[in-house]
């Protein structure tokens, strides 16, 4: 590879570091929505009862986890290239960055299809057991931590070979 080649790869890494950062700020923002709706509805109804506006709250913070969890996983790839544009491509941290992102996607999966619906049927007194609720996006989001941990596992033996042939130059 030449100079400007790795120079190239290293702008692109630095402007996916943007890129995720910004995904994180727009998730961010619809985290706020998903919370201030249910804050909202409570507030202008509740006579001021700040239990109902906070459990509002809390009804609010269940429903947005799952985008909790993926702007999670998207500060995790923020992080990686971030490193990844300073030139740290094979290291034991990037292996821990996409494991913890694979934790988080699946995480995010099994709230919006497990817990959250179980929750969310709990909080109102309507106590079935546990509700699945695995919806096309649910398991989707699930199934790309999967991916993306499987990834991370290939990643640690690429790590683990790039350590030894170190070793012999």
């Amino acid at each position: 590879m030449t100079d400007s080649d790795v120079q190239k790869t290293r702008e692109t890494h630095r402007d996916l570091t943007i890129l995720a950062w910004v995904v994180v700020g727009i998730l961010g923002l619809n985290v706020s929505y998903f919370v201030g709706e249910e804050v909202g509805a409570v507030w202008y109804t509740s006579d001021g009862n700040w239990l109902e506006i906070f459990n509002a709250w809390w009804v609010g913070i269940i429903k947005a986890m799952p985008t909790i969890l993926i702007a999670f996983a998207a500060a995790d790839f923020a992080f990686l290239f971030h490193r990844c544009s300073d030139g740290e491509v094979f290291t034991e941290q990037n292996v821990k960055t996409l494991r913890s992102a694979a934790y988080g996607l699946f995480g995010a999966g099994a709230w919006a299809g497990v817990i959250s619906p179980t929750l969310l049927q709990w909080i109102g007194q309507d106590f079935r057991g546990v509700s699945i609720d695995f919806g096309d996006l649910a398991l989707a989001v699930a199934m790309m931590g999967v991916v993306l941990y499987g990834l991370s596992l290939v990643f640690r033996d690429a790590v683990a070979v790039k350590a030894e042939n170190d070793g012999f130059i």
